[in-house]
């Protein structure tokens, strides 16, 4: 079993096909077959469904490809190290993340940890809190922002973010220093298709009369605006300038906690410990007021 061969076989799994493992990798696809088909007979398992669709793990296939992620990652973080001792900062890092997260934090932090390190390429995936925790055990990706972390993976305090009630800006509320649930809960309300809120809500004992459920910050804003029902949001789903909608603090207030998550801080590569180190200064210049202690 070589390196070649896991590099190959990440790569199939990841593209669903052959032939596009074998463009991303510069491997002819003959070759990239000849690796799979090698590993397997090594192996002793089938460790890909092939149809003429394209190619997906098996049940066993699923579960080597965690291992050989692993390997390629202890991998990476060996050749992280070298580089490190030679004075150099290279590598890959791969990043996970919840959507309010990638659209209010990420570019401005991103944007300057490479400004810090541009020879270090930096892969970014957006998920739901229950896929953040699958690409971290799974070695998908390094390292990953959630708010709802797992208990095996160890994590990073980072940012405080409070849950704020939106109303339209000619609401006849719009002026209260904060509003309680009980002044909206007769009101139509849109909820976001977010588990962590809806999680946060119910243990506060809120149950709204969820009128319409959606996804996309945006458009619950664009609703709220044209009078269609008001929400409930974190702070980190709201833009700078709000269009036509004003946001009034909860009482009594709800708080969810931003952290970083890794499998183990004990094994994160140089780069990884690096992007921590940077996002709790990031985080603390850009977001004083709410930096986690």
């Amino acid at each position: 079993m070589t390196l070649a061969q896991l590099q190959v076989f990440v790569a199939a799994a990841e593209s669903g096909s052959f032939t596009r493992a074998a463009d991303a990798l510069g491997y002819t696809q003959s070759a990239v077959s000849q690796m799979i088909n090698n590993l397997e007979k090594e192996l002793g398992v089938q460790l890909f469904h092939r149809s003429r669709s394209g190619i997906t793990p098996t049940g066993i296939g699923e579960r080597m490809l965690s291992h050989a992620r692993h390997i390629l990652q202890i991998t990476s973080c060996m050749q992280q190290e070298a580089a490190s001792a030679r004075g150099l900062e290279v590598g890959v890092l791969r990043i996970g993340s919840i959507p309010s997260v990638a659209a209010k934090v990420l570019p401005g932090l991103i944007g300057s940890f490479r400004r810090r390190f541009p020879q270090v390429d930096i892969v970014l995936f957006e998920g739901e809190h229950e896929e953040i925790h699958n690409w971290i055990t799974s070695s998908v990706v390094d390292i990953g922002f959630t708010t709802m972390p797992d208990k095996d993976l160890q994590t990073i305090p980072l940012l405080c973010d409070e849950m704020k009630v939106i109303l339209p800006d000619q609401h006849p509320l719009k002026d209260e220093p904060f509003l309680t649930f009980a002044q909206i809960r007769d009101r139509c309300f849109i909820m976001p298709k977010d588990t962590c809120i809806k999680r946060l809500l119910s243990a506060h004992g809120i149950t709204p009369n969820v009128t319409f459920e959606v996804r996309d910050a945006t458009t619950i804003l664009s609703m709220v605006q044209e009078w269609i029902g008001v929400t409930i949001l974190p702070e980190l789903y709201l833009p700078e300038v709000m269009p036509k909608v004003v946001a009034v603090p909860l009482q009594p207030a709800i708080r969810r906690e931003l952290v970083l998550a890794v499998r183990s801080l004990q094994c994160v590569s140089p780069i990884t410990a690096e992007f921590i180190v940077h996002s709790q200064r990031f985080a603390a210049a850009a977001h004083p007021r709410s930096t986690s202690a």
